[in-house]
C-alpha cells in the first residue's frame, strides 16, 4: 500500500483532512493503526464508536409515569362507537360502489344491444336530470326494451317488471294503430 493509499484510508475512516492524515502517517512512521490511534488521541477524529454485545443487559422498568401515559395513549386512540360505525358505513358504501359498476344496465331494440353502461350512470341521470325517466318511456313506444344484467343476484322481478313495462307500451301502441 503506497502512502496516498495510506492517507486516503486515514482520512475516509477517521473523517479528517488530507493535511491531518499525512501528519498523522508521518508521526507514527507510516503506520495506518498507528496514524488512526494518534488522530483519535489528538481529538481529530470525528467518528461515532458503536458497541455491540452478545448479552443482554437489565431493562429497567419503565417508570409509573411512562406506563400512565402509554395507557392514556392507547385510550385515546382507541375508535370511538361513531368512527366505528362511520367505517362499517363507508366499506358497505364503497361495496354497492363496486356493485354498481359490475352490473349492466342494458338497452335492446329489435335484439340488438344498442346500451351496455354500468347502472351507476343511468341512476345518476336519474337523479340528475329528471327527463331521464321521460325519455325511457318514450323510448319503450319505439321498441326499446331494457334490463339489468350481473354476475350477482339480480333479482327476477326488476326484469320481468322492465318487461311489463315494454309489454304494457306495445299494447298500446298497437291499440292506438288499430283505432286508425
Amino acid at each position: 500500500m503506497d502512502d496516498l493509499e495510506k492517507v486516503e484510508t486515514i482520512r475516509t475512516k477517521c473523517n479528517v483532512s488530507y493535511t491531518d492524515a499525512k501528519a498523522a502517517l508521518d508521526a507514527t512512521d507510516g503506520n495506518v493503526l498507528d496514524a488512526i490511534i494518534w488522530l483519535e488521541s489528538q481529538g481529530k477524529t470525528q467518528t461515532t464508536s458503536a458497541h455491540a454485545a452478545t448479552e443482554s443487559e437489565p431493562v429497567d422498568e419503565p417508570s409509573a409515569e411512562m406506563v400512565a401515559a402509554q395507557a392514556a395513549y392507547e385510550k385515546s386512540s382507541e375508535k370511538t362507537d361513531f368512527s366505528k360505525k362511520m367505517d362499517s358505513v363507508w366499506e358497505y358504501l364503497k361495496k354497492l360502489f363496486r356493485l354498481s359498476l359490475d352490473t349492466k344496465f342494458i338497452a335492446t331494440r329489435r335484439d340488438a344491444i344498442i346500451l351496455n353502461i354500468p347502472i351507476l350512470i343511468p341512476i345518476v341521470a336519474l337523479f340528475a336530470w329528471g327527463a331521464t325517466i321521460w325519455l325511457m318511456l318514450i323510448g319503450l313506444f319505439f321498441g326499446m326494451r331494457y334490463r339489468i344484467d350481473s354476475d350477482g343476484d339480480v333479482p327476477g322481478s326488476i326484469n320481468n317488471l322492465m318487461n311489463h313495462a315494454a309489454n304494457a307500451a306495445d299494447d298500446i301502441k298497437q291499440n292506438l294503430n288499430d283505432d286508425k
